[in-house]
């Protein structure tokens, strides 16, 4: 990127507001937000004065160096460079436990907080849920052993994996007392019920709605008297007004196409039939009080599943306090408690910060916005991709990012700034993966809508021009039909796939273009990347390309 596109620009320099930059993959966003940091302590903010939360220590190293380098290029900056080591240029938690530490008092805790080991707290847990378990069935609680006879078969360990698995999920709420002991007065009131299934039937209608476009394009396809037959056999279906009327669905059958039809039509059909089955598959009830009396029956189970996760914190608090450590649930409550509870401290934090800038907002957890929106004074700055979201299962929330996005686009609360233009990728490949992308990524899928706002765009022009080349570059899928006969594992087939792709491009002189040199070159293995959904047959892999 030897200039700045004119969103990088704004994304750099644009200031006095909340913003948030959804940043495509190769769009320049590290460079981009080490340049604003740049230019914020140009302009005569001191870099101790900025919050840079990123996600992990090593991006926090990272961005550290990659600003390090800038400020030493200007000499008049040198003061800035030796308070380079001790500024907030940090995670979540370890920013988070800077507060606990800092304030320690206030909480009536030591100031040398330790953490615990995530699988020693695991290992207490599961003795405590057994524990309460033990007692549970001494007691013959009966809402209890009805939980254990409707959802357990040999043994209770599934359900007891659950109910941890839903406590660590409900840790990340810092109401989380307050959430349980509301929980079946909120979610069990009837209007509350009528609601969740007037929502159910909207779904229900909007499949309907979709049904009757796609009858519509049948209309290009299809002879007229085909397409009245369809009209005839779906009229009931299409006056629906009610969930009862929708219940008509489950005794249509579509008519068969004439032979010879044209292949759009027959792909417009196949979509229809697939959404007819999706349809009854949500027409399952036989009307809304039945709906309504199933939601009712599942009261007892959240009972007693509460009274679990109640009683599971009681004993997990305890062993916490007992033993004074805690994990980085606990130290993020903490210090979201004392910037609550606190408003000398909060306005302190508020007033020091000229700007808290986060990376990877994508990730951000509900603890983690709760902190930032605690000490936010129209400053937040967040750079993320929602298309890179991967840690779900770390309790990252996604949902933060498109809600704060989709805000921002109306300017509602703030402003966004789209950073489409890839720089890392030549054409081809963006094209290929547009092309995927505009079919399977949207609001619903994904979080995302992928054609309206987030098609990435071709940037790097060094590939059109000393790049250039004859050779095809898009994507190419291999297929093979697995015969276990053979004797062949099928990890060890596609290894041997690849293997033979690689082997053929180097000894065909496949080029690539060397971005440090800016010249065409022969590839080399070095180059190749092999991508993996599990780390379990990389021996394998070793062990053939050693082969």
């Amino acid at each position: 990127m030897p200039n700045w596109t004119k969103e990088q620009e704004q994304a750099i320099y644009e200031s006095g507001k909340n913003i948030i930059v959804s940043a495509g993959a190769g769009s320049g966003k590290t460079a981009v937000l080490s340049e604003r940091v740049l230019q914020k302590v140009l302009n005569g903010v001191s870099i101790d004065r900025l919050l840079i939360l990123t996600f992990t220590n090593l991006a926090a190293r990272e961005m550290k160096e990659r600003i390090r380098k800038k400020v030493k290029k200007d000499p008049n900056l040198r003061e800035q460079l030796n308070k380079l080591d001790a500024s907030y240029i940090t995670t979540f938690d370890s920013y988070s436990l800077s507060i606990v530490k800092k304030y320690h008092y206030l909480l009536n805790i030591s100031s040398k907080v330790n953490i615990i080991d995530k699988n020693i707290l695991d290992m207490q847990i599961e003795k405590f849920i057994d524990l309460i378990f033990e007692n549970k069935y001494q007691e013959q609680d009966p809402k209890f052993i009805k939980l254990i006879n409707d959802f357990c078969i040999k043994d209770d360990i599934s359900i007891k994996k659950e109910i941890i698995s839903l406590n660590d999920k409900l840790n990340m709420k810092y109401d989380k007392d307050y959430y349980l002991n509301n929980y079946i007065d909120f979610y069990y009131n009837i209007d509350f019920i009528k609601e969740n299934i007037n929502k159910y039937t909207r779904l229900i209608k909007i499949k309907i709605d979709n049904i009757i476009s796609l009858v519509n394009e049948l209309y290009g396809y299809c002879e007229s008297d085909y397409i009245d037959k369809c009209n005839g056999i779906l009229s009931g279906l299409f006056n629906a007004k009610t969930y009862e009327d929708y219940l008509c669905i489950h005794t249509i059958k579509l008519p068969n196409l004439k032979r010879g039809s044209e292949e759009e039509a027959k792909i417009i059909k196949t979509k229809i039939g697939d959404l007819i089955k999706e349809t009854k598959e949500l027409v399952r009830f036989e009307n809304t009080n039945e709906m309504e009396e199933i939601i009712l029956s599942t009261k007892d189970y959240l009972e007693v599943i509460i009274e679990i996760i109640k009683e599971l914190d009681v004993m997990v608090n305890e062993y916490k306090h007992e033993n004074d450590l805690y994990d980085f649930v606990d130290i993020s409550k903490l210090a979201i408690k004392i910037v609550k509870e606190n408003e000398d401290i909060k306005n302190e934090i508020k007033n020091y910060f000229q700007e808290i800038l986060v990376d990877e907002y994508q990730d951000t957890s509900d603890l983690q916005e709760e902190f930032i929106s605690t000490i936010a004074n129209n400053n937040v700055y967040m750079v993320g991709d929602i298309k890179q979201s991967i840690y779900r299962f770390r309790n990252a929330n996604p949902n933060i990012f498109k809600n704060k996005y989709d805000n921002y686009a109306k300017n509602l609360g703030g402003m966004k700034i789209d950073l489409l233009k890839n720089f890392r990728s030549r054409s081809e490949v963006l094209d290929n993966i547009n092309l995927l992308f505009r079919y399977i990524l949207d609001d619903y899928i994904g979080g995302a809508d992928y054609k309206k706002s987030h098609e990435m765009i071709f940037g790097n022009t060094t590939y059109i021009e000393e790049g250039l080349t004859k050779q095809d570059y898009n994507f190419e899928i291999y297929n093979y039909e697995y015969n276990k006969d053979l004797g062949y594992t099928k990890n060890e087939i596609e290894a041997f796939i690849i293997a033979d792709d690689i082997i053929n491009k180097i000894s065909n002189h496949y080029q690539v273009f060397d971005k440090d040199e800016k010249i065409l070159r022969d590839i080399d293995y070095s180059d190749f990347v092999i991508l993996i959904d599990r780390s379990t047959p990389f021996e394998l892999y070793k062990k053939i390309f050693l082969y």
